[in-house]
């Protein structure tokens, strides 16, 4: 199965696509979008089924002067999309800060790569998740994140880093007594959030087989 490859401008700096097949696509892909950087999120198995050869994506992207990065997680799983969620934020909030432009594709451009920019806009700008949705199904429609990923991975980063947060929440106290408890409650979780998502952290192993990316 393919499909021609299109994509939709989130806002000046994200755009979210399909895959690219071939190496031009690539340089479309510039020259149409104003993108620098290709954020991957697509699974080698994806890629297996389509006959795309990353490696070879790779080198032609940096030879014409993107930067080319692979964050992957599995089409159709969303626990491994809820494990893997952070480390694809990471990269998205990376290539950003350095200035990119970034194209974000998945393989139909609908599921894991919106869902890399809802973290990305929750997780790090701190957009509420109906604002980060209406944000980017106002630039593709189609977008239709698992929503049970992303809250999972949410709910996983809190319960991770409680500790911490109950630190941070009493620390917020004693430096503004002017906010409840609540309201320092939730700055804690969303600060030690960002914090998480925007820190280097190694890849998740994966589950299924440890050998592939």
């Amino acid at each position: 199965m393919t499909w021609p490859l299109n994509w939709n401008e989130i806002r000046e700096d994200i755009v979210i696509g399909s895959c690219p097949m071939k190496t031009a696509d690539i340089d479309r892909v510039r020259e149409q979008t104003g993108a620098t950087a290709l954020l991957s999120v697509q699974h080698d198995e994806c890629r297996d089924q389509f006959g795309i050869d990353y490696d070879q994506h790779r080198l032609h992207g940096e030879r014409t002067g993107m930067a080319m990065v692979n964050a992957p997680m599995r089409d159709f799983d969303p626990p491994e999309q809820r494990e893997r969620l952070p480390v694809a934020v990471f990269h998205l909030h990376n290539l950003i800060t350095g200035g990119h432009k970034v194209y974000v594709h998945c393989s139909a451009g609908i599921n894991r790569s919106p869902l890399t920019v809802l973290g990305y806009l929750t997780f790090v700008e701190g957009l509420s998740c109906d604002d980060a949705m209406t944000l980017i199904r106002r630039g593709r429609p189609e977008a239709e994140p698992y929503l049970e990923a992303y809250h999972g991975c949410r709910q996983d980063l809190l319960d991770r880093h409680r500790i911490a947060i109950h630190a941070h929440a009493w620390e917020l106290s004693q430096d503004d007594k002017k906010n409840d408890s609540e309201t320092n409650w939730y700055r804690a979780e969303a600060e030690m959030i960002r914090e998480v998502c925007t820190r280097p952290s190694p890849p998740p192993v994966d589950r299924l087989d440890p050998h592939r990316s």
